[in-house]
C-alpha cells in the first residue's frame, strides 16, 4: 500500500545531493513516465517556491513533459510567468524531486496544461520512513550481536532480510538465538558493504516462527533502532540509495 508521503520540498546538503541525484537521461525519463502512468500527485511549487499547486503528470515525451493546470486562471498566469519550477511527487514510496527553469502554457490532447522541458537531473529521496530496503541473498548483510556473558564474550552473526533507517529484519535457526519481544541488544553492528559500519542498538519488536520443510524452524526477528545516532544514519541512508540505484540500472 502506497503510504502518503509529503510533497514538500528537500532541502538538502551538498553530500546527500550527490548521494541522490540522478543525471543519466535513460533513468530521468523512465522514472517520470512511470510517474504519470501511476497518476500519483504531484505539487507544483513557483513565485520562488513560496507557492504550489497540486498537479499531476499527464505525459513525457522525448524533450518535455506535460502536467495538469489547476483551476484558478490567474494562479495558471502566474505559474507560467515563473522563472523557475520545481515539481515533487513519489513513486514506490520514494519522493522524486526536480527543478526547471522554464515552463510553458498549452493544450495536451485538447486540454490545459503546462510543458516542462526535461530536467538535466532528478532526486531520489529516500527518508527512512519511507522505505525498507529488501536484500537479495547475494548481499549477505549481517547484524552482529554480542551475548552478555563476559565469561564467553560470545558473538552471534544474524542474517539481515531487510533493513531501512527505523530497524532491521533477521531470520535465524530456532536454536541460534532466543529472541524475546521487548528484548534489548546494545552494541550490535551492521557492516554496509563500500559504505561503512554502522553500531547499532536493537528492541526485538515481533518475532514470526515458520516451517520451510519437516524439522527446521526459523526464526523472522522484527527490530528496531534504538536512538540510532545521526553518523549512522547517514552511513544506512547512502547504501539505501546505493542499492536502489544499482537496482535502477539493471
Amino acid at each position: 500500500m502506497q503510504e502518503n508521503i509529503p510533497l514538500t520540498i528537500e532541502r538538502l546538503s551538498d553530500e546527500q545531493e550527490r548521494d541522490c541525484r540522478i543525471t543519466a537521461m535513460r533513468q530521468i525519463q523512465p522514472l517520470l513516465r512511470d510517474i504519470a502512468e501511476t497518476g500519483v500527485l504531484a505539487a507544483l511549487y513557483y513565485d520562488g517556491a513560496k507557492e504550489f499547486i497540486m498537479t499531476s503528470l499527464l505525459d513525457v515525451g522525448d524533450k518535455g513533459l506535460w502536467v495538469e493546470q489547476g483551476v484558478d486562471m490567474p494562479i495558471n498566469r502566474r505559474i507560467a510567468e515563473s522563472k523557475k519550477i520545481t515539481v515533487v511527487s513519489s513513486l514506490n514510496q520514494v519522493k522524486i524531486q526536480f527543478a526547471v527553469d522554464e515552463i510553458r502554457a498549452v493544450t495536451h490532447q485538447g486540454y490545459p496544461a503546462f510543458y516542462l522541458p526535461l530536467p538535466t537531473s532528478l532526486c531520489r529521496v529516500q527518508r527512512r520512513e519511507y522505505y525498507r530496503l529488501m536484500l537479495p541473498i547475494s548481499e549477505h548483510l549481517h547484524c552482529v550481536i554480542p551475548i552478555n556473558q563476559p565469561q564467553t564474550g560470545k558473538q552471534f552473526e544474524v542474517p539481515v532480510m531487510d533493513i531501512s533507517g527505523g530497524g532491521v529484519r533477521l531470520f535465524c535457526k530456532d536454536d541460534d538465538i532466543e529472541f524475546v519481544p521487548g528484548q534489548i541488544y546494545a552494541g550490535c553492528q551492521v557492516n554496509l558493504p563500500e559504505v561503512g559500519k554502522i553500531n547499532v542498538t536493537i528492541i526485538v519488536k515481533s518475532l514470526v516462527s515458520i516451517s520451510p520443510k519437516p524439522g527446521q524452524i526459523i526464526k523472522r526477528v522484527g527490530c528496531e533502532f534504538k536512538n540510532l545516532d545521526n553518523a549512522s544514519s547517514i552511513l544506512l541512508q547512502r547504501y539505501v540509495t546505493k542499492m536502489q540505484r544499482l537496482k535502477a540500472e539493471i
